[in-house]
């Protein structure tokens, strides 16, 4: 400016020579840029108010340091801190959750085969269990002709021997026994 001989600053600049930044702005190479992003704003907004109350906290007075506050300010730098490192970038958080999502697809897959292999081996035994069955009908449908057939054989017996005049005990014990095992059968 002839008249005042103060410079006309840049957007951003301020001060007699225009080498310093204003308030929320930052030196990037040889301009000062607007710091009040989503990222880099919040932090700022937040540290202007942690400065906002340590400025108003009174330490000359004969009371004592607020170390409740002190406290709190600590856990909340600590916070911070864990909150900024590097572990919890977004990158970092991005293959974290990929490394998890792989992972978990593969345990599917895995759970997968495995369920296609139970309904396999359950199709299988359900259709041995009703061969079996059938097996089991047939065999009773046989033992119950084989004992109408003893049966009808006792009753020949009983029919000859009445024929001849004399039973045959041993017989009919042998025909009871038979019965007794072809019953359990």
């Amino acid at each position: 400016d002839p008249i005042t001989g103060l410079c006309t600053c840049r957007p951003g600049a301020t001060g007699p020579k225009c080498d310093g930044c204003k308030h929320w702005h930052a030196r990037e190479g040889m301009e000062c840029v607007f710091c009040g992003d989503e990222c880099t704003g919040l932090l700022l907004g937040d540290l202007a108010r942690l400065e906002q109350m340590a400025m108003s906290i009174n330490l000359t007075g004969p009371l004592p340091a607020p170390y409740k506050m002190l406290y709190g300010l600590e856990n909340m730098t600590q916070e911070l801190k864990h909150l900024l490192s590097p572990q919890r970038a977004p990158e970092r958080l991005i293959q974290l959750a990929e490394g998890n999502l792989n992972m978990l697809v593969s345990e599917m897959n895995e759970l997968l085969t495995r369920a296609t292999k139970v309904t396999a081996d359950g199709e299988q035994t359900g259709q041995d269990a009703e061969r079996t069955n059938k097996r089991a009908d047939s065999l009773g449908e046989f033992i119950k002709e084989l004992a109408q057939d003893a049966e009808a054989v006792n009753e020949k017996a009983v029919r000859l021997n009445e024929t001849l005049g004399t039973q045959d005990k041993a017989f009919e014990r042998n025909l009871q026994a038979l019965q007794k095992e072809i019953d359990q059968m």
